[in-house]
Order: structure tokens, then C-alpha cells, then sequence
């Protein structure tokens, strides 16, 4: 059996802000990733997307927000894990998405700030609950927020990190040894995922991803007969550490 989704392709402001707005802001610039930690971590860009993500009043001032959104996906991670199971697990298990978003008028313009705060949660609240839902869309179970650290920025910002864990079902894994089809129930992956919002400059960015927190390990016992039993030992050698790692690189080097 191959499995395909996990959570690629993943749009709409990325990890998702606010959506079905219709105000309009000019053009806005791509966030900025830093293409040695995306070189470091394997990762190849999957989508790029743009739209109006905020529209709001606040007294007699009209907020409008356009986000421009980058995804990519860890390939190195994907191949390797692959060609482990010899094509049976083909998934998307490692996504970066970054998103710009412009506000007219500028953020921190605001008269006396009014509207500033109301602003920064608002789409903090929107990013995390669109983080889950795109998450829980892509095939990743038991989500739950599992806390809040502090990310340093390299621009020495200290936004609230909001982290979270799931699962993600590989289902069964065929293998077919002298003439039999050996199934194998593989059970699932444990998924972790990071969330950063905060204000830079006169914009926000919204900067997260996801990745395998845990390796993954299965050893499954099989009689084909009365002489005959076989030992499948499955180890894909994942290293959660490193991802968290790149991820948070990656995070905090996004402007």
C-alpha cells in the first residue's frame, strides 16, 4: 500500500490566517527563508500563493491584510524514506511554510495603535486553529497543542511558539517473500509541529512546520508454514531532533 498525503500541499496562507476576505492591498514581497537552512534541511519550494487574508474595522479605520505564502517540502526526507520501504511509504513527512502579511494601512501606523493588538491575536489565533485543521486535513490524527516556548528570532524578536503533536497512520505495508504476501499493520508515525507569529517591521509573519517526532521502528513475526517463519524488522532511522532543529532554523530566520 502507498501512502501519498500526509500534510503537502499545503495553501491558502499556508498554514492558514484568515480567510475569505475580498479587501485589497497592494503588492506584497515573499517572506524571506533562508536558502542555507532550506539547503541544510533537503527542502524544495511546493507552492507559492497570494491573497487577502485580513479585513477588519477598527473605529473609523479600515485594517486590510495580504499575505504572500511559501511551502515547501522536505524531498531529502521523502526519498530516503521510501527508498527504505522500497516505495510502500511515499509521503510528504516534513513541511515548511512561511507567510508574509502586509497591512495598509502598515501596522504600526495605527492611530494612537488602536486595533494593533486586537490585529496580532486575532491572527495568531486564526494561524493556530487553521495549523490543526490543515494538519488534521492531511491525514494527521489525535492533534493536540502541546504547549508554548519562546522562539528568539535572528532579529532578535521573541514571539510565543505554540507546539503540537499528532499522529500520522501508515496503514498496511505489503511485502511479498517466496510466492506470499506478507501485510503488515505499520500503525502510525508521531507527528510534531511548531508555530510562530509576530510582528517584524511593519508586517507579520507567520512561520511554521511539521515533521516525524520520533523514528519509527516495527518488527513483525510471520508463519508462511509449519517450517517457515519469517522476521520483518522495518527501522526508517529518523532523526527528530535534527528536524526540530532545521525547522526552528528555519522559523527563526524568516523575515
Amino acid at each position: 500500500m502507498h501512502r501519498r498525503s500526509f500534510i503537502g500541499g499545503v495553501s491558502a496562507a499556508g498554514l492558514g490566517i484568515l480567510g475569505g476576505c475580498s479587501a485589497a492591498v497592494g503588492t506584497v514581497a515573499p517572506p524571506d527563508v533562508s536558502s542555507d537552512a532550506l539547503d541544510a534541511g533537503g527542502w524544495e519550494r511546493a507552492d507559492r500563493s497570494e491573497e487577502t487574508v485580513f479585513s477588519e474595522s477598527y473605529g473609523p479605520v479600515e485594517v486590510a491584510g495580504k499575505a504572500v505564502t511559501l511551502t515547501y517540502r522536505n524531498a531529502e526526507l521523502a526519498a530516503a524514506v521510501a527508498e527504505d520501504t522500497g516505495g510502500r511509504v511515499d509521503a510528504t513527512l516534513g513541511v515548511f511554510t512561511a507567510s508574509h502579511i502586509n497591512f495598509d494601512p502598515p501596522l504600526n501606523d495605527l492611530p494612537g495603535n488602536v486595533g494593533r493588538a486586537e490585529v496580532l491575536d486575532k491572527t495568531t489565533a486564526q494561524a493556530r486553529s487553521q495549523f490543526r485543521r490543515r494538519m488534521r486535513d492531511r491525514g494527521v490524527t489525535n492533534i493536540t497543542e502541546t504547549g508554548v516556548e519562546t522562539l528568539t528570532t535572528a532579529t532578535g524578536q521573541e514571539p510565543a511558539m505554540a507546539t503540537f503533536q499528532g499522529d500520522y497512520r501508515v496503514g498496511d505495508i505489503e511485502y511479498e517473500t517466496g510466492g506470499d504476501t506478507v501485510t503488515i499493520d505499520a500503525g502510525g508515525i508521531a507527528v510534531a509541529g511548531d508555530l510562530a507569529v509576530w510582528n517584524e517591521g511593519d508586517d507579520v509573519v507567520v512561520a511554521g512546520g511539521a515533521y516525524p517526532a520520533q523514528n519509527y521502528t516495527k518488527t513483525a513475526t510471520r508463519e508462511l508454514s509449519d517450517a517457515i517463519t519469517i522476521t520483518i524488522d522495518i527501522d526508517l532511522g529518523l532523526t527528530p531532533a535534527d528536524y526540530r532543529a532545521n525547522v526552528r532554523q528555519l522559523m527563526a530566520t524568516t523575515q
